[in-house]
């Protein structure tokens, strides 16, 4: 409209109030959600799936457990380590997606313990309450991890994940029936680490796919130069896939006392870096109306893990990115977002408590 100014959105990394790994943020009904692997993310059993909200996408607070494990059954196959959760709505029902284990009651016999593996929730709100649709075993039938959804532009859904505790990962699909909340096929695996010194040759994990003009786009990321997101590329979704020739599209590391930012298979020496890390990323509608993407990074001198957002886009259908960032910066707010999320306008910091 004539005569008004656009309002901006100002952020700086990391989030406050979101110590997340593996973190997904989804925008709705005027507020963002969150949910993410949370402490502790080793050893004894975490939480379960906490969500969080926030109204600017900027401070966040804690709304509710999801699933919490500290209720569950002693001998439920889900109950220890609830990592990498994500939360998609199709149709009219919204998906929980997790990955965990279970290290208690009768799978305490390392014969009869429970491998780590993707199981699924649903709910009719956000909010829940959800009903764990795999309980009486897991959606998949090996061990895996990081489960993610896609709604393909036909309205067939496929879960995407990698394998896990093997000397190759590897990023494997396969369609999903909603309504059984079973999987239609067997896993087809799409590609797997690379070999030799390449920088996702330890190992790939958290898969998350995009769709642009006919191609898909599916992020991954690998814990061989710090912590770093790459993508591959395919106009089918079972394949071929192509990575990046430019990979890491971003990380971060530090090594000998020096920081450093990856970017586009780059890297650069950056004294002024706080990240140790910076991956496992997931794809949101960001306050300028593009896609942005949410990861997790660690600073240095915090034992915490932290929330990171940054804008992506697009430049002749190859990913761009300002990730890894941490100085304060502005974007002009889309007005569809601003009218959708007041919030994003607002500039204070606020305290904010669990």
């Amino acid at each position: 409209m004539e005569g008004c100014t656009q309002k901006e959105f100002t952020w700086t990394n990391p989030l406050n109030g979101l110590e997340f790994r593996d973190t997904h943020i989804i925008p709705h009904d005027g507020r963002f959600y969150a949910v993410g692997t949370c402490e502790p993310f080793w050893g004894g059993p975490n939480p379960g799936v906490k969500l969080y909200s926030s109204d600017d996408l900027r401070n966040w607070k804690f709304e509710k457990l999801l699933i919490d494990a500290f209720a569950l059954d002693s001998n439920v196959w889900y109950r220890d380590r609830f990592w990498a959760p994500e939360l998609r709505k199709i149709g009219s029902t919204w998906y929980l997606t997790f990955n965990c284990q279970n290290n208690s009651g009768s799978y305490a016999d390392p014969d009869m313990k429970h491998f780590h593996a993707c199981g699924v929730a649903t709910a009719s709100e956000i909010t829940g309450p959800y009903t764990v649709r795999t309980h009486e075993k897991p959606l998949t039938s090996f061990p895996s991890n990081d489960i993610s959804l896609f709604e393909d532009e036909d309205n067939r859904v496929y879960a995407f994940f990698n394998n896990g505790w093997t000397n190759i990962h590897k990023i494997f699909v396969a369609e999903l029936d909603t309504v059984t909340v079973t999987l239609k096929e067997e896993p087809v695996e799409l590609f797997s680490q690379s070999s030799g010194s390449a920088w996702d040759s330890n190992g790939i994990e958290g898969a998350h796919v995009i769709k642009h003009e006919g191609t898909y786009y599916l992020f991954y990321s690998s814990w061989t130069m710090g912590y770093a997101v790459g993508y591959a590329t395919a106009t089918n979704v079972y394949g071929p896939w192509k990575k990046y020739d430019k990979n890491p599209l971003f990380g971060a590391y530090s090594r000998d006392g020096k920081s450093y930012i990856v970017r586009e298979g780059v890297v650069i020496e950056d004294p002024q870096s706080p990240l140790i890390n910076a991956g496992h990323n997931q794809v949101f509608t960001g306050p300028d109306g593009r896609m942005w993407t949410s990861y997790h990074g660690n600073i240095k001198g915090e034992a915490k893990t932290k929330t990171l957002i940054d804008p992506l886009w697009f430049e002749e259908g190859v990913i761009k990115t300002t990730a890894p960032g941490y100085t304060t910066r502005s974007v002009p707010i889309a007005q569809k977002m601003l009218r959708r999320f007041p919030g994003l306008a607002m500039t204070e910091n606020r305290k904010l408590t669990e």
